[in-house]
């Protein structure tokens, strides 16, 4: 099945049948009648990619802590290093000091 948008695009539908609990399918009915005028198709799909948008998300963010978390530990041993060595120079300081 095709349909044109607004916006002159063909797009293309294809049929699905779901089974979904009886509360369930009830609330999406209400939610499509009042945010998309009774087009139940219309609802199910633009939750569907609202939902999968953010699985990608999600799954972004948790590789962007992972790489985070990787950086931070690869800078904590620069900073321990710099750490050493200046607890090293304050220390000759120190001995010099008259």
């Amino acid at each position: 099945m095709s349909k044109t948008t607004g916006r002159g695009k063909q797009e293309r539908y294809e049929r699905a049948i779901f089974t979904l609990p009886p509360d369930l399918l009830a609330e999406t009915r209400r939610f499509a009648g009042a945010f998309h005028d009774g087009n139940n198709s219309g609802f199910v799909a633009a939750a569907i990619r609202s939902y999968i948008e953010h699985l990608k998300k999600a799954r972004h963010t948790s590789r962007l802590r992972e790489s985070y978390l990787a950086a931070s530990a690869q800078g904590r041993k620069v900073a321990d290093s710099w750490d050493a060595a200046s607890a090293e120079a304050w220390s000759r300081l120190e001995k010099k000091r008259p």
